[in-house]
């Protein structure tokens, strides 16, 4: 992987990581923060979700190599899907949940720019 590339993927682990211990130190304050002030995730969801990308953006983080870059764009991809999904069988959680589905989009498109530059 290129030097520029591998910078973005560190960037893009790093936020990862940031992201997903913000939302587990603070699972309460993230959830009434994403629910605006209705359908309010429980903290352990927050907690849970959190986790998971404190761990992927840890890895990303600690081996930045192509095949796990990979693998974290499609869990990224996959969240997003599954949260437009929620937000469509539990409408009290619509703005929770496009909230998350925005954040994994937004992490998989940045994913995918960093891939696309290791192609170069």
């Amino acid at each position: 992987m290129g030097s520029k590339a591998g910078a973005g993927a560190s960037v893009w682990g790093a936020a990862t990581a940031a992201v997903g211990a913000t939302a587990l130190l603070g699972a309460q304050r993230v959830a009434k923060a994403v629910s605006g002030g209705s359908g309010v995730p429980d903290a352990a969801v927050v907690r849970l979700l959190g986790g998971r990308q404190l761990v992927q953006g840890a890895a990303m983080l600690i081996r930045p190599a192509r095949p796990l870059l990979i693998g974290a764009l499609t869990v990224d991809v996959l969240h997003a899907a599954s949260m437009v999904a929620a937000a469509v069988i539990w409408p009290g959680y619509r703005r929770a949940a496009l909230t998350s589905a925005a954040v994994a989009g937004a992490s998989a498109a940045a994913g995918a720019l960093i891939l696309r530059g290791t192609h170069r």
